[in-house]
């Protein structure tokens, strides 16, 4: 399994970092919209602007190429959040906030990496993608709601395990919102807005579940 790996891992290895970019993105963009057996290669090397050729030069097959693509997000997506979080930061506030603006940076240079991912988490386990690719750091990653977080900030007789579930798909919530609105283009990346934006949904959300003067 660990060779198998290795060679989904080489695929795009010696490629042109902006062309690399490009099929990347493009076939992101079309996996994650339609159907495996809708989605057209032909589509996919006109937005990438490379011949069909070159696609199957490096790929082989479509197969393959969702696959090197599983193989990039789940990757680029452990390795960013584990490597950058801090995980000494005990406020869970906090923490899901961070990793939302991680996320924000990655998907600046990746615009269809969230949808493509939720196709990927949503058809394997943790277990199942450790198993598949066992070099990844999937069993710290699992952590990062969990590890060093301090519960007592809570109010006494919060479910702390369903409060957290609320206050992680509220933020999500909000950062798919300012996605949606930047791939449309209603909006510009700013980060700074976007996270004043989290902050006002981070102090109603204190307020409801954490122990007065926690915060």
């Amino acid at each position: 399994m660990l060779k198998e790996v290795s060679v989904i891992k080489d695929l795009l290895a010696h490629v042109d970092e902006k062309k690399k970019s490009r099929i990347i993105n493009s076939s992101m963009k079309q996996f994650s919209r339609h159907p495996f057996k809708s989605v057209s290669t032909n589509v996919i090397v006109k937005e990438a602007g490379i011949s069909k050729g070159l696609l199957y030069h490096y790929f082989g097959t479509k197969e393959k190429l969702y696959e090197y693509l599983e193989y990039f997000t789940i990757n680029v997506l452990t390795e960013r959040i584990v490597n950058k979080v801090n995980w000494d930061q005990p406020d869970i506030f906090m923490r899901i906030k961070e990793i939302s603006m991680i996320k924000f940076r990655l998907f600046e240079d990746y615009p269809h990496l969230a949808d493509f991912s939720l196709k990927i988490f949503q058809d394997k386990t943790t277990e199942e993608i450790l198993k598949k690719y066992p070099d990844f750091p999937m069993v710290l990653y699992s952590q990062i709601y969990t590890r060093n977080i301090d519960d007592s900030l809570f109010r006494e007789g919060v479910d702390v395990k369903r409060a957290i579930d609320i206050i992680r798909w509220t933020i999500e919530k909000c950062g798919e919102e300012s996605r949606r609105k930047i791939i449309e283009g209603q909006i510009e990346f700013d980060y700074k807005m976007i996270e004043q934006e989290i902050y006002v949904y981070i102090d109603m959300l204190k307020d409801c579940f954490y122990r007065k003067g926690a915060h």
